[in-house]
């Protein structure tokens, strides 16, 4: 596993590698860490990494404008963004980064993010096989956006295109679990990880598709909603 911690403060490198560390050696998962106060050379490195932690509010280059780069070259990988910014919350969903964490640092609420992004990480790999024109198809939990009801079977819509399952909507809540996937409605199960917007009774995906909150499951959405881009 490949980690960037930029930060122009590097004092905080240390207090987030120190964290960081810590709980992935807990896991005995091998990490290289990359450690990082120029936010210029992450910005023009080629290097491709599972998860970065970055600053908001660093120069020439911003924590946003660091992110867009990095998801450029692994869509999937796992940001926090750990400022003393708190105005960037929307720009950040935007992004789907996955924790937004306010300094000063908070360790427990970071480690405990980073344990949730390991849990991620590891369902992630999580695949299905599903029928398309008579042909099995593999899909990873990862790329799924929502899957809904549709008649007897269920349409399961992927970053890499839809498809219809003979499985149940009961089959699909079963098998994809927290930290990113939450039953809305009797008909939809949503990846929370592909939010772009986000009101009491809607969810927006992908900027495209918007999927209905059910009356008696928003209030323990919203709380799921929150707790997911880190309890904010």
């Amino acid at each position: 596993m490949k980690i960037a911690i930029c930060d122009d403060d590097s004092a905080y490198v240390k207090k987030i590698e120190s964290v960081v560390r810590t709980t992935i050696a807990e896991k005995n998962i091998d990490a290289r860490f990359d450690l990082i106060s120029d936010s210029a050379q992450l910005h023009d490195s080629a290097e491709t990494y599972d998860m970065a932690f970055l600053d908001i509010g660093m120069t020439p280059y911003n924590g946003l404008e660091i992110a867009a780069r990095l998801k450029k070259r692994n869509r999937n990988i796992i940001i926090f963004f750990i400022t003393s910014y708190d105005d960037y919350i929307d720009d950040a969903m935007d992004l789907h980064v996955f924790r937004y964490i306010s300094k000063p640092l908070d360790a427990r609420r970071l480690r405990a993010g980073v344990e949730k992004a390991l849990k991620l990480i590891d369902r992630a790999r999580i695949s299905f096989l599903v029928k398309e024109s008579g042909k099995a198809v593999c899909v990873f939990s990862k790329d799924i956006v929502f899957v809904e009801i549709a008649g007897r079977s269920t349409r399961v819509v992927t970053t890499q295109g839809e498809y219809n399952s003979e499985n149940g909507i009961d089959f699909w809540d079963s098998k994809l679990a927290a930290p990113s996937f939450f039953r809305v409605h009797k008909s939809y199960i949503v990846n929370v990880h592909y939010a772009t917007d986000y009101s009491r009774a809607t969810i927006v995906l992908c900027g495209e598709y918007e999927i209905p909150i059910a009356y008696r499951r928003q209030a323990e959405f919203r709380h799921f909603f929150l707790n997911y881009f880190g309890g904010r």
